[in-house]
């Protein structure tokens, strides 16, 4: 029990430690001839478009594994490699960054504390 404690805790420290050699800035999506409530409207509608992408592939995930749940050959599994939260927030802030991308946003670089 205290080396799992004494594991996350350690882990907990070096996640921390990571965050410090970048600077967490909001997304502040830019365009030449956008004005703010555009902006709002835009990053809506990617959010979503992002939101449909995810939910059908969730979805056909969730066939597949059915189907595979009623296979003969008891040595595979019938759970598929699942996609955690975390890849599916990735995959959704890709999704959102290239629709806003794709309409003519960009982004601010983020920069290293050591710059």
């Amino acid at each position: 029990m205290a080396k799992t404690f004494f594991t996350a805790v350690l882990v907990a420290a070096a996640l921390t430690g990571c965050s410090l050699f970048s600077e967490s800035r909001p997304k502040d999506w830019t365009r030449a001839s956008g004005d703010p409530d555009q902006t709002s409207a835009d990053l809506s509608a990617c959010r979503q478009q992002a939101n449909a992408v995810i939910k059908r592939d969730a979805d056909i995930d969730s066939d597949i594994a059915a189907a595979r749940s009623n296979q003969s050959d008891p040595t595979r599994s019938p759970v598929l490699p699942g996609v955690d939260s975390f890849e599916r927030e990735q995959r959704h802030d890709r999704i959102v960054n290239g629709c806003m991308r794709q309409r003519g946003y960009v982004l601010p670089q983020e920069k290293s504390i050591f710059e």
